[in-house]
Order: structure tokens, then C-alpha cells, then sequence
């Protein structure tokens, strides 16, 4: 990489689904580019997405994770 080349930082991404939803809940722009009804209901409906994905057991976590 040449020397006078300049790395910006850019801000890391979620890394699940859960971290992009808080962040998305507090992010004041895009809330008023979509409008609040609209960024309320996708939230929610993200929400129950997470809480399903959540509540499912993966086969790495049987074989590696439960006392059975």
C-alpha cells in the first residue's frame, strides 16, 4: 500500500441480528427517512424473527453444548 494512502475507519458492523436491530432502534436518521410507524413495525417484526431464531437448538450446539 502506497505511503500516502490514508485508511479511513469505518465503524464495524453487527454481528447478529440482534446488535443491527438495537442499533437500527437508536439510530434517529434512519428512523425519519423511513418514518416511525414504518421503522416501529419492522423492528417489530425483526424482533420475532430473533426470538424464533433463538429459540431453536443448532446440531453443533446438541452435539457440543447440552448435558444429555
Amino acid at each position: 500500500m502506497p505511503k500516502d494512502t490514508k485508511l479511513k475507519i469505518a465503524p464495524k458492523l453487527p454481528l447478529n441480528l440482534l446488535d443491527a436491530l438495537r442499533a437500527f432502534q437508536n439510530n434517529k436518521i434512519m428512523r425519519g427517512i423511513l418514518g416511525a410507524e414504518f421503522a416501529d413495525s419492522y423492528l417489530k417484526l425483526k424482533m420475532e424473527e430473533w426470538n424464533s431464531y433463538m429459540q431453536h437448538f443448532s446440531e453443533w450446539e446438541r452435539q457440543n453444548a447440552l448435558d444429555v
